[in-house]
């Protein structure tokens, strides 16, 4: 990197943080914290909603597996189910808003009572950590491959970065984190997402040199189908369906929306641009296979194009869109987290702990979790598989019982709801430790998934509610007034 490159790139960092700063001016209330004062409309949401889904994993990752196996990798799939499911959540987004609660896990209070709401919070907690820490590995390995410094020095950098965004989190809050979503949504879209695909398939000489490269790798940049359909592929392409509603960062950025029109809208273009997006980085990950064909490490094969193949100025605008890309989900999941354990564990453990307390304490937890974060991340060594875990489990844990919730309310009960929540998390966790993926379909969520609604179902018809869905939406209501 030049001098110029590194000018550009701390720039980038310098407005992240002014964003954050000037967001502090807008915070008045708890409200304005978690959820911006739910005034966003559909511009800001479009690029928070896509910025936030797509982070080091699913940029990173995906490149280095169409590197290693084209269109015939999981990336089509992937990104085809990820994207669906951002439909899907644009079609139920209506009713999510309409729920006017703060938080998935109170939306649970709102419908099921409070054990469900501690139950989602925890699990809710746990991704966002784990979350934090996956974009914390990956910017790691961005200033690995990108930045020409000693590797003593990589942690240190590391971690300065990391806490430019726990900064502006912590500072901002949720006006803060959509604002800086949308410039780093710009800078990646453009940097990666446009400029990339058209400038890799320049540099390696066209298609058909690369469609050649690909097949002699036993592949094909063209033809998604030319191995054959697995059911892996099957399932992978369901497990993100499943993923995009079932990620607890998706009904937040439904219940920021000023209105219900805002947040379908947002959603149905968000999901427009994941197929978009899925298509793009399989184009960089094999013309990058002709122009470096001996990466060994697929989390690498991004950061290494940039770095060795664009000019100079445009270099640096696109590391900055790469770093974009990683800060633009680390700074959703660390307020997701926040908001869970001061707002809902918080308030579920204590119901008289009051508004203002809980808005004084959210900056400090987002610092506490930021740290938490980057201590977990020197232990992550492989981005993709640990986000495919971690998305697994959400999916078939959340999925059952937001729908029934917001669909089927009045045939289900809050002890089937908290058994489904556990049921989901619990039964793909094991799966992943005893077997992993040597399960139906290929992936444990689909086991979880079954769980999941079995539990839902029998122990609502098992056990019946004492009180009416309109008494659980009374305590809850109760409780937030608090």
């Amino acid at each position: 990197m030049s001098i110029l490159d590194w000018i550009i790139v701390l720039l980038y960092l310098a407005a992240m943080l002014a964003i954050g700063f000037f967001a502090r001016g807008k915070i008045e209330t708890m409200d304005d914290f978690i959820l911006g004062g739910k005034r966003f409309g559909r511009l800001a949401l479009i690029g928070t909603i896509v910025s936030t889904m797509v982070g080091s994993g699913m940029t990173m990752g995906a490149v280095g597996t169409a590197y290693g196996s084209g269109s015939t990798s999981t990336v089509p799939w992937m990104y085809f189910g990820f994207a669906t499911g951002l439909i899907v959540m644009g079609l139920i987004a209506p009713k999510v808003r309409e729920t006017n609660t703060r938080s998935l896990a109170e939306m649970m209070n709102l419908k099921f009572g409070k054990a469900a709401r501690i139950c989602m919070a925890i699990l809710v907690t746990f991704y966002a950590v784990s979350m934090v820490a996956i974009n914390i590995a990956g910017l790691r390995t961005v200033i690995i491959n990108c930045f020409n410094i000693p590797m003593e020095s990589v942690a240190l950098v590391t971690v300065i970065a990391a806490v430019v965004a726990i900064v502006y989190t912590s500072v901002g809050g949720m006006y803060a984190v959509v604002w800086t979503d949308v410039a780093q949504f710009a800078i990646m879209f453009l940097g990666i997402f446009i400029f990339a695909p058209i400038f890799g398939l320049v540099k390696a000489g066209g298609v058909d040199v690369v469609e050649t490269t690909m097949q002699a790798a036993g592949a094909s940049f063209t033809n998604p189908f030319a191995n054959g359909v697995t059911s892996g592929m099957i399932g992978m392409m369901l497990a993100y369906f499943l993923c995009s509603p079932g990620d607890p960062t998706m009904p937040q950025r439904a219940l920021a929306a000023k209105d219900s029109g805002s947040a379908k809208f947002a959603f149905l273009v968000s999901g427009g641009i994941g197929y978009y997006m899925g298509l793009a980085l399989i184009i960089i990950g094999c013309c990058v296979r002709v122009l470096l064909p001996n990466i060994a490490d697929g989390n690498s094969v991004l950061p290494q194009f940039i770095l060795n193949y664009y000019p100079p100025v445009v270099r640096g605008i696109v590391i900055a869109g790469l770093i974009a890309a990683i800060m633009s989900s680390f700074d959703s999941f660390l307020i997701l987290g926040t908001t869970h354990v001061m707002y809902d564990i918080g308030r579920t453990i204590n119901p008289k702990l009051r508004n203002e307390t809980i808005q004084k304490a959210l900056p400090i937890i987002t610092i506490a979790m930021g740290v938490v974060g980057i201590v977990i991340a020197l232990f992550i060594t492989s981005l993709f598989d640990f986000l495919y875990v971690v998305f697994s489990i959400m999916g078939s844990a959340i999925c059952p019982v937001m729908f029934g919730g917001l669909l089927w309310r009045k045939k289900l009960s809050s002890f089937g709801a908290t058994a489904s929540i556990l049921a989901g998390s619990i039964v793909p966790t094991y799966l992943y430790v005893t077997v992993g993926y040597d399960v139906w379909l290929g992936d444990p969520i689909f086991s979880g998934l079954v769980a999941a609604i079995v539990a839902l179902i029998l122990g609502s018809l098992i056990v019946k509610d004492k009180k009416s869905p309109e008494d659980f939406e009374a305590e809850a209501r109760a409780m937030a007034d608090e």
